[in-house]
């Protein structure tokens, strides 16, 4: 009597194993709602090389400053003239205004007319500073047309003087063919390049036309 009791139990619960062994299957095989993969992008230096000066100087770089909406490493778009928002799943590595600083200061360092460039401490008194605005750099997907654009405003200023020595402004834009984070980070990479090669040559125009009139006036027979 019991053998034949515990044999119908087991015939009982038997399809319902099945259908439980079934279920952990198909819970297996469902997809899994994870979070998506961050991707983070730089911007870097170009290798921008430029001819000698006599005497190499100093410069002191100033951090870079950025206006309201791109001070955090968030990477924003526009979908129209009056919006400005950020991608969700991809940033810069750290505020573009650093990364930007950080390039300017790669980039005039390699210069042989410069012998350093002094940044959160000086060491010696530097006769050249450099400020820079960032602007604008963002992505404009207005009627699916991908444009990146870069604005930065730049001032030299001549510490000897107190005086401006140069004052200019790089505001470009560059056509990507895919709207994605990817483009963007590339076309951005484009357009500091441009950026860069300006800073480089208002800086060294500057810097040359100081020390050849300081040159003319050493040369000078005294009266």
């Amino acid at each position: 009597m019991t053998t034949l009791f515990v044999s119908a139990l087991r015939r009982s619960a038997l399809p319902a194993l099945v259908a439980l062994s079934s279920l952990a299957l198909a819970a297996c095989s469902l997809p899994i709602n994870r979070q998506p993969v961050q991707q983070t992008y730089r911007l870097n230096a170009p290798d921008i090389r430029t001819a000698p000066l006599p005497q190499p100087t100093v410069l002191q770089l100033l951090p870079v400053r950025a206006a309201a909406g791109f001070q955090t490493a968030a990477m924003m778009y526009s979908r129209s003239p009056d919006t400005l928002e950020p991608y969700r799943d991809s940033r810069w590595l750290a505020a573009p205004s650093q990364l930007v600083g950080e390039a300017i200061a790669l980039t005039l360092s390699r210069q042989p007319w410069i012998s350093a460039v002094q940044q959160q401490t000086m060491l010696v008194s530097a006769p050249w500073a450099l400020h820079c605005n960032l602007n604008r750099l963002e992505h404009d997907v207005h009627a699916g047309k991908g444009t990146v654009h870069l604005a930065l405003t730049c001032e030299l200023a001549n510490q000897r003087t107190s005086r401006i020595a140069a004052h200019w402004r790089f505001d470009g834009s560059q056509p990507i063919a895919v709207n994605d984070a990817a483009h963007f980070a590339q076309g951005a990479q484009t357009l500091l390049d441009q950026a860069l090669e300006g800073i480089v040559q208002h800086t060294r125009a500057a810097v040359d036309a100081v020390e050849t009139t300081q040159g003319a006036q050493a040369s000078k027979p005294a009266q």
